[in-house]
């Protein structure tokens, strides 16, 4: 007992100084070591401490997957790409070894938002153009060199992605001259493929060219084996009208295929890369047209382009023989084409684009704090409306110099941000889109949006679609957040901070307190180093829900007042603002 007073006497000057100065103090340790990570591959599962330690401890080498947000046919979910990734990447860097893993990519090259056909005939589809796609995976790679990453690791979900992970890895290795190296690991995708069908042809003696290249018995069975929910076991009824996006039969279709079709995929993969990095083979392999039947994420069913004005595809696309019934989500990648034709055809023709950050968030939490809280806004958000959906999250936003990021952080600066967001906002006007509305969970994404938002709208004048950038989801929802907390609890804006302090601590504990090291959390961030401005240790998940609460209602009251202006003064006006 004695003992135990002393420590605490001993302590209480600290205490003392720490409850008189909203500050870190000034004998801070500069750094400390992050402690035990926990067992995940995931950069935006990890702190930038522990991802720090663990570069410096080997792990020189991440994978960044590349999906696609796409039609899957009658039967499939239009983030099945997403889905399949995030497991493969999984497995393949674990079968390597010192191995992390990048947020999978999410906006890729899917056709043409002006003459639509193939996926983008299909609503829910989203295409990020060549140019811009290669942009995207050079400053992504660009960032993780600089946090510490020697080997970039480009593996894709989808034929259209192909050209451009070579492209960027290309680019990469003559910008960095063996100070680092970009792999591409073709095999993942072409011979995979070709291996696949091979399988299917000796196992279930099906000819090959019977087995189709979308959508179809591959593509079906993995998503079974990997998340079975996002699959319509009763729209599994094959190619059973035209133009319905399947390219096969996907009737014939398990999850006990499906486990053989992913192990074909990883074991490929970590083959070529094995070979790749002990330099028996080139990083970047000449390009190899697709094996057994054209590949799969190519155009199906490319219609002729319509004369006249394009009409929405939730207008033009084909109508299905039986009624859909849609889980409940307002997310577009679990949803369905159909789903989401039938979603926007009984109103729901508002679109949220919620955009993140990966980046340094404090010893305690994790990288990927902005992704997670915003994707949970945006849900709290197209409920509240009641007529949106939600597309993915945009989790590579601007975090400064790409060439001078911490270990993880990864740096999308204008204008590919601001050309990434355009991208997104064309291709949901081409469904029939009539509101896009931008939120944004970091300070730094705030100016691309009202930029894109600005120039949509100048360029779409006279139309029925507009672009809005709900910049009070960030601005206003933050005023009000601290007016309450200094009101609720007394705390000082000094107390409460303005990065990962008690705010962003508080609103992870409710979306996801799996990415708070509780036994990191310390008075002002801790070390020097921590990059945390205020005291997380004062967070509760309660004062996070009231946070969510405050941003999703500012961003709905600036969304009412541009779409409804008042008549005389009042905030309101310019869209973009």
């Amino acid at each position: 007992m004695k003992n135990r007073v002393f420590a605490c006497l001993l302590a209480l000057p600290l205490v003392l100084a720490l409850s008189l100065s909203a500050q870190r103090p000034d004998n801070a340790p500069a750094t400390m070591s992050a402690g035990k990570p926990p067992d995940t591959v995931f950069i935006e599962e990890l702190t930038w401490a522990e991802v720090r330690d663990l570069v410096a401890g080997g792990s020189t080498s991440v994978i960044v997957g590349t999906a696609g947000t796409e039609q899957k046919g009658p039967h499939m979910v239009d983030g099945e790409h997403k889905f399949v990734m995030h497991y493969a990447a999984d497995k393949i860097a674990r079968g390597l070894g010192k191995t992390l893993v990048a947020p999978v990519i999410t906006y890729v090259p899917e056709g043409s938002w002006e003459t639509v056909g193939g996926h983008m005939g299909k609503p829910g589809t989203i295409t990020l153009p060549e140019d811009r796609f290669i942009e995207l995976l050079v400053m992504t790679g660009r960032s993780l060199k600089a946090g510490g990453f020697k080997k970039i690791l480009f593996l894709g979900e989808s034929g259209g992605n192909r050209t451009g992970m070579r492209t960027a890895a290309e680019k990469l290795n003559a910008l960095w001259q063996g100070a680092a190296t970009a792999y591409w690991a073709d095999d993942y995708y072409t011979k995979s493929h070709s291996d696949q069908n091979k399988w299917i042809t000796a196992n279930l003696k099906i000819p090959e060219d019977q087995i189709g290249g979308h959508a179809n018995l591959l593509d079906t069975s993995e998503l079974l084996f990997i998340a079975p929910r996002h699959v319509r076991r009763d729209r599994m009824t094959g190619n059973d009208y035209p133009n319905n996006g399947v390219s096969g039969d996907p009737s014939k279709s398990t999850p006990e295929i499906g486990k053989v079709f992913m192990q074909i995929k990883i074991d490929n993969a970590l083959a070529q890369l094995k070979r790749q990095m002990a330099g028996s083979e080139p990083p970047v392999a000449a390009a190899q047209a697709p094996q057994g039947g054209g590949g799969r994420g190519g155009g199906a069913g490319r219609p002729a382009a319509p004369a006249g004005p394009p009409q929405p595809t939730m207008i033009t696309a084909p109508a299905s023989k039986t009624p859909t019934k849609a889980p409940d989500t307002v997310f577009i990648d679990e949803l369905t084409w159909e789903e989401n034709r039938d979603a926007m055809k009984a109103g729901k023709t508002v679109f949220i684009i919620p955009t993140g950050g990966t980046e340094k968030n404090g010893y305690h939490m994790v990288m990927g704090k902005h992704n997670y809280t915003v994707t949970h806004a945006a849900n709290v958000m197209a409920r509240k409306l009641k007529n949106a959906l939600v597309a993915p999250v945009i989790q590579y936003v601007p975090e400064g110099d790409p060439d001078r990021q911490n270990p993880g952080g990864i740096s999308l600066p204008s204008p590919a941000y601001d050309l990434l967001l355009d991208a997104a906002a064309r291709s949901l006007k081409a469904h029939g889109a009539t509101d896009i509305l931008f939120i944004g969970d970091s300070g730094g994404n705030q100016a691309g949006m009202v930029a894109v938002a600005n120039k949509l709208n100048e360029e779409w004048k006279g139309g029925t679609t507009r672009a809005y950038a709900l910049t009070a989801y960030y601005e206003d929802g933050r005023v009000h957040y601290r007016a309450w907390m200094q009101a609720a609890f007394g705390y000082t804006d000094d107390v409460i901070g303005s990065h990962a302090g008690i705010s962003d601590t508080a609103q992870m504990l409710h979306v996801n307190p799996a990415g708070i090291r509780k036994n990191m959390l310390m008075p002002w961030g801790g070390p020097k180093d921590s990059g945390v401005s205020g005291d997380p240790m004062k967070a509760t998940a309660e004062i996070g829900r009231m946070g969510i609460e405050f941003k999703v209602n500012a961003a709905i009251g600036q969304y009412m007042l541009l779409k409804n202006p008042p008549q005389r003064g009042g905030r309101g006006g310019n869209p973009g603002r």
